[in-house]
C-alpha cells in the first residue's frame, strides 16, 4: 500500500484514539501523557484489560485481503467450469449502447449520492458546496483502488471533508449514516423482491433469511437504538451515553432529514439497479426478470461491503456468478457480467483520479508532514 494511504489510515486512527473514553477516571485527574499511555495499554489489552489482543500489522491485513480476493476469484475458475472463450465471445458481442447507458447511469448516481451525503454532513456542522461533495465522492472512488476494502474511499472522504477543521469524528458519523441509508434501501428492495417477485418463493432459504433479518434490524431496531439502549442498559451505561451524546444524535431526532435522505437513496439505488439491467440487456440476458435485479444486486453489494477483500474484487465476481446461475445463466456469461461491472467501477475510479488531479487536492502525506 502506498505511503499516502498508510498516512491517511494513521491519521484517522489517531483521531479515533483521541476521542476514546477513559472510563470512570475524571479527565482533570489524568495528565495528557498518562491518558495517552492508558489508551495505548487499553488497545493492547482489550476492553477488560486482562486478555492481550494479538497485534496484526496493516501489511498483514492487506496480504490477507489480497489472498481472499485471489482465492475467491480463483475458485470461480476451479469450480465454476468457466470457458474463457465463451466469456470473451460474450464480451465482444455485448450491445455497446447498453454498456454506454450503464456508464452514464453509474456516473449520474454519484451526483445523487453526493447530495444525500451533503445533507447528512450539513446536519453535523460540515457545510460544503454541492460540487465539492461530488468531487469528494469521486475522489473516494479513486482511493478505493488503493485502500484494501470497499470502505477505503470512505476514509479519504472523511479526511478531505474535515481537513483543517479537527472534526473527523463528525465526518465519520456522516459517512456511516450515508452508508446506512444506502444499505437500508438495498435491503428494502431485496425484501420486496423476495416477497412479491413472481419467483421469490422459489429462491433458496439461506438466501432469504439473512435479507429478512437484516431488513428487520435496519427498520425495527436502528431507528429506536438510543431509546432501546437507555431502557435496557440504563441511562448511565456508557453505550447509552455515547448514543445520546454523540454527533449522530441529530439523525435520530430529525425525521425530515432521514426521510429526504431515504428518498435520495431510493433514487440512487434505482439508478444502480438500472445499471445492472443495462449490463444484462447488453449480454442478451432477457430471461432474467426485472424483480430479480432488485434481489441479487443488494446481496452482492452487502457481500462486497462486509467481506475482507481488495476493493470487493473476488467476492463480487463470485457472488455475481452464483446469483446469475440461479436464473440459469451460464457461468462463463455470468463471469463476463461480473467483469463488465468491475470495468464500470474501475471507470468510476479513473474519473475520480482525474478529479483528484484537476481538483488540486493536496497529497495526504504532504498534509501530514505540514502538520508535524
Amino acid at each position: 500500500m502506498s505511503k499516502g494511504s498508510s498516512t491517511l489510515e494513521a491519521d484517522s486512527g489517531v483521531f479515533a484514539a483521541q476521542t476514546r473514553s477513559l472510563g470512570d477516571v475524571a479527565p482533570a485527574e489524568v495528565p495528557v501523557a498518562d491518558s495517552q499511555q492508558t489508551e495505548s495499554d487499553e488497545g493492547r489489552l482489550g476492553f477488560s484489560g486482562r486478555f492481550p489482543l494479538p497485534r496484526i500489522s496493516q501489511q498483514s491485513k492487506t496480504r490477507l485481503k489480497l489472498l481472499i480476493s485471489l482465492a475467491l476469484f480463483g475458485s470461480i475458475f476451479a469450480f465454476g467450469k468457466i470457458d474463457l472463450s465463451e466469456s470473451i465471445q460474450a464480451a465482444v458481442a455485448a450491445d455497446k449502447k447498453y454498456i454506454v447507458s450503464a456508464c452514464a447511469l453509474f456516473l449520474l448516481s454519484i451526483f445523487v449520492m453526493a447530495h444525500r451525503w451533503q445533507l447528512l454532513a450539513n446536519a453535523v456542522g460540515l457545510q460544503k458546496p454541492f460540487l465539492k461533495m461530488v468531487q469528494l465522492c469521486y475522489v473516494g472512488l479513486f482511493f478505493n483502488l488503493f485502500l484494501p476494502s470497499t470502505v477505503g474511499g470512505d476514509v479519504s472522504r472523511c479526511y478531505y471533508l474535515t481537513k483543517g477543521t479537527n472534526k473527523y469524528l463528525h465526518a465519520l458519523t456522516s459517512v456511516l449514516v450515508d452508508r446506512a441509508m444506502g444499505l437500508a434501501v438495498l435491503l428494502l428492495f431485496a425484501t420486496l423482491g423476495l416477497l412479491f417477485g413472481p419467483g421469490g418463493s422459489g429462491l433458496p432459504l439461506q438466501m432469504k433469511v439473512p435479507i429478512f433479518a437484516l431488513t428487520a434490524g435496519m427498520y425495527c431496531v436502528i431507528p429506536f437504538l438510543p431509546q432501546l439502549c437507555t431502557r435496557l442498559l440504563g441511562e448511565h451505561n456508557w453505550i447509552s451515553k455515547k448514543l445520546n451524546q454523540s454527533s449522530a444524535k441529530v439523525f435520530w431526532e430529525d425525521r425530515g432529514l432521514i426521510l429526504m435522505t431515504l428518498f435520495l437513496s431510493v433514487v440512487s439505488q434505482i439508478l444502480m439497479v438500472a445499471c445492472h439491467i443495462a449490463v444484462g440487456l447488453a449480454l442478451g440476458l432477457d430471461s432474467i426478470p426485472l424483480w430479480y435485479y432488485f434481489v441479487f444486486y443488494p446481496m452482492v453489494a452487502v457481500l462486497g461491503f462486509v467481506t475482507p477483500s481488495v476493493n470487493g474484487i473476488g467476492i463480487r465476481e463470485w457472488a455475481y456468478t452464483y446469483f446469475l446461475a440461479i436464473m440459469g445463466v451460464e457461468n462463463s456469461v455470468a463471469l463476463t457480467y461480473a467483469l463488465i461491472w468491475l470495468g464500470l467501477t474501475t471507470m468510476g475510479s479513473v474519473v475520480g483520479g482525474i478529479v483528484y488531479v484537476l481538483g488540486r487536492f493536496r497529497p495526504i502525506e504532504k498534509d501530514a508532514q505540514a502538520a508535524s
